[in-house]
């Protein structure tokens, strides 16, 4: 980790909901999702809160690290359809020796559709990947 991953730090990113992002989206792997409106799914929320968190973190990483979510702590209380753009506005607010917390508010283009937390470790690729596989190899 790099001196400039600290407290205070704070960005933004964008995205539009895409279908995939959508509850329906996720039916082939959960069959319960088929019955649901094009809405944003809580799923795709998420994936979207982490895509932003690592953008936040990316620059301030050494070379050789990578961040991986270990909390997540969201409301999920309007609904967004699809096509519509999502905003989330991130401040750091904890570095603790390799996690970091992360306050996280996202918008709709209407409202505040999400609050709360996201904690994220920060890890070693190359002893992730070593550790994954030797647990990948005992699944044989």
């Amino acid at each position: 980790m790099k001196p400039t991953l600290h407290q205070g730090l704070t960005g933004t990113s964008s995205t539009v909901v895409s279908e995939a992002m959508t509850a329906p989206a996720l039916a082939d792997q959960f069959p319960a999702f088929a019955g649901l409106p094009s809405a944003l799914s809580t799923a795709g929320l998420i994936g979207f809160v982490e895509q932003a968190s690592m953008e936040l973190l990316a620059p301030h990483l050494d070379e050789g690290e990578f961040s991986v979510g270990i909390d997540v702590e969201l409301t999920h209380t309007v609904a967004t359809p699809g096509g519509d753009l999502l905003t989330a506005d991130l401040q750091v607010i904890q570095v603790e020796r390799r996690a970091v917390l992360i306050a996280v508010t996202v918008s709709d283009a209407e409202s505040v559709i999400s609050v709360g937390r996201h904690r994220r470790a920060i890890l070693d690729r190359a002893r992730f990947v070593q550790r994954l596989s030797e647990k990948a190899s005992r699944l044989d």
